[in-house]
């Protein structure tokens, strides 16, 4: 049961922190094409989760005793990403892509946007048992595949999603700051 609930937790935190993604992947299936919008969001996730597995492996040959404080690095960036959402005056920048845009581009552009995940999952994993990373990590690309999917209806429907999207991308750094401080406790699920 702590196996299931810790993969839920990770997923719905790589959930909430892809919703810009999700915004991305959507607006660039109408412009570069859905198949090359969901190759590159996938790309750049399989990146993302696999460099945060690299890190989690990683630390645990460094000093295990400290990995809890990497959970200073999302809460730190859920910080500044509330700061930065009362700060903000809605007028977001914009991206520019032709129908010419190369999956290179288009995987830079969700590498770009997924700094917060990765802010999020490194720390989670490397923070957890063996047992407890593998079923975040499979959690964790479930919920990539799922927002694929999602994006993927989106772009065959072509509906806007722009409410819903701003409410879900304005919980991100909450998500990041509750994973942080999960982190920095000493809970079950930790190597230690």
């Amino acid at each position: 049961m702590e196996l299931i609930a810790f993969g839920v937790s990770a997923a719905v935190a790589q959930l909430l922190t892809n919703i810009d993604n999700l915004a991305a992947l959507l607006a660039l299936s109408l412009v570069v094409g859905k198949w090359r919008a969901i190759a590159g969001y996938t790309a750049a996730q399989a990146v993302i989760l696999t460099l945060a597995m690299v890190v989690a492996v990683g630390s645990d040959q460094l000093v295990p005793s400290n990995v809890g404080l990497l959970g200073l690095i999302p809460v730190g960036l859920g910080l500044r990403g509330l700061w930065q959402q009362f700060r903000r005056d809605d007028g977001g920048h914009t991206e520019t892509f032709s129908r010419g845009s190369s999956f290179l581009m288009t995987s830079l552009l969700f590498l770009s946007l997924s700094m917060d995940s990765f802010a999020v999952m490194a720390p989670v994993l490397a923070d957890s048992a063996p047992l407890f990373r593998i079923a975040a990590l499979i959690s964790a690309i479930v919920a990539v595949l799922a927002l694929g999917a999602i994006g993927l209806v989106f772009a065959v429907t072509a509906r806007a999603t722009g409410p819903w999207t701003q409410r879900f991308e304005r919980l991100a750094p909450f998500v990041m700051i509750a994973a942080g401080i999960y982190v920095l406790l000493d809970s079950g699920t930790d190597l230690l």
